[in-house]
């Protein structure tokens, strides 16, 4: 005997069998769902009698962290007229292969919270999963004839008009096309679509782009982890960025517990090193670009809420990767002068992954960084391109979007460590500039919305404060105009 598992909607469901069992897809629409509701019978609930024993061979048993358990448990079924079954049917019930509906693998604590609960005491805590829940909850009552008390009824019609029935509005995040001239000059600008179903348009040369950002002393004081909070559900869809990655990531269709939306198995292949994980353990979740080496390079500037946008930035693919953890550790904090994956065909896309990051957090590189970057991709990654850069994430507590940098720039097989000032792009976006962060050229212009805020704010590079006083060390700073 062995375990195989698939997932209806977003409910983890366990077969127990020998043979091969198709992964399950969803079994009903809200349509059939509403009109199992309409149909259903309802009826006061028997509560006497019930014993465990009655139901013999019943799944809910533990496995180390993961409880499995009928959907509709064994005692609310009783009380809704399994009371009047024969041994023969309970047995059936809480043994039931032929639907997957009926048995479902969630983790042990989130098992203890439902109990015995009915919908009306009990819901998960994500829309996405409450309607995948409740549309399996009315599957089975109607399969197997089972009624509802009248509270069971309302709490779940309520729930599932409100919550399912209706689709939801979706939400995309804007994708930048780019229009690139390459003969003796790179130069991108930005478009907004609201689609993100078509393949990325190449924004253009990785050794091109690498031109755009800063090259600076990294500032090394003052950084603390607890300064980013990570591990956040910071877009509200009841999953935290780890788990998001997780599920992201996994070439397989992943398990997740439907109430916390925690993964609990998957499918993952290490593009560091190439190593295969069945088990989230083995995963960590890597900063392409880690959180020291963004305070370094221009994050100590940040407010709290950027750094938190940083630190779960799931909006573009390339900023948290699902790895080895064990390769993550050894990576660390280190940028690409001391540390490149292990596995070398991977080297060019991690590069460009790590350019992209930093153009669009407006990070800077040093110069052993930036030099080594640049000698790969004159060599090793020559050829390598980068996809569009995506705007920034909504973020609360001041910040403007980014955009692909305008700019206009030599493309030249020299390159030198001049430092380009994001500007305004030729649709009018503004791009985000860091106050009190250093900037090139003197005189630039720059734009912050300051928390609270609903249009930018005027900066102006310059080498002096508002009061003609002199920054220490004659270099130029962001200050407001």
């Amino acid at each position: 005997m062995k375990w195989r598992l698939s997932v209806h909607g977003a409910i983890v469901v366990m077969a127990i069998s020998v043979s091969s069992v198709p992964v399950a897809q969803p079994r009903t629409t809200d349509g059939t769902t509403l009109g199992q509701l309409t149909a259903m019978k309802v009826a006061t609930e028997r509560t006497a009698g019930f014993r465990q024993s009655l139901f013999t061979g019943a799944a809910n048993r533990s496995i180390p962290v993961l409880s499995v358990g009928n959907v509709v448990t064994v005692r609310e079924a009783w009380e809704s007229g399994a009371w009047a079954w024969s041994a023969s049917k309970r047995r059936s019930f809480i043994n039931d292969r032929a639907d997957v509906s009926i048995l479902a693998l969630v983790l042990a604590n989130s098992s203890r919270q439902r109990g015995d609960k009915d919908p009306a005491g009990w819901m998960p805590s994500t829309n996405a999963n409450t309607c995948a829940y409740l549309s399996n909850w009315v599957a089975v009552k109607t399969k197997w004839g089972l009624a509802m008390d009248q509270r069971e009824l309302t709490a779940v019609k309520s729930a599932f008009v409100r919550q399912c029935a209706t689709p939801a509005t979706s939400s995309s995040v804007p994708s930048p096309a780019a229009s690139i001239n390459t003969t003796t000059s790179v130069s991108i600008t930005t478009t907004t679509t609201t689609t993100t179903t078509a393949k990325p348009v190449v924004v253009g040369s990785a050794l091109a782009l690498l031109q755009t950002v800063r090259v600076e002393n990294e500032y090394q004081v003052g950084y603390d982890r607890a300064l980013f909070d990570h591990w956040r559900d910071v877009d509200g869809d009841g999953c935290d960025s780890r788990d998001q990655v997780l599920k992201r990531d996994s070439i397989s269709l992943p398990q997740v517990d439907p109430v916390n939306c925690n993964v609990v198995a998957g499918d993952w292949v290490s593009p560091y090193d190439g190593a295969r994980w069945s088990n989230p353990s083995d995963i960590d979740i890597d900063h392409v670009v880690a959180l020291k080496e963004a305070w370094d390079s221009g994050a100590w500037a940040w407010s709290a809420a950027q750094r938190k946008a940083f630190a779960n930035d799931t909006s573009d693919s390339r900023t948290l990767l699902a790895v080895t953890d064990s390769v993550n550790q050894s990576k660390s904090d280190k940028d690409p002068s001391n540390w490149l994956p292990p596995l070398q065909s991977y080297t060019c896309t991690y590069l460009g992954n790590w350019i992209a990051v930093k153009v669009r957090w407006n990070l800077s590189m040093d110069s052993s960084e930036f030099g080594r970057i640049r000698n790969l991709l004159q060599s090793t990654c020559i050829s390598l391109d980068i996809a569009p850069i995506p705007n920034l994430p909504s973020i609360s507590g001041g910040t403007t979007a980014v955009t692909n940098p305008a700019s206009s720039i030599t493309n030249s097989t020299s390159i030198t460590n001049s430092t380009v000032t994001p500007t305004t792009t030729s649709t009018g976006t503004t791009a985000q500039i860091n106050p009190g962060s250093y900037c090139s050229p003197e005189g630039a212009i720059g734009y912050y919305t300051l928390s609270g805020s609903t249009s930018p704010t005027t900066y102006v590079c310059s080498k002096t404060d508002a009061s003609g006083v002199p920054y220490s060390g004659g270099r130029a700073r962001w200050r407001r105009a």
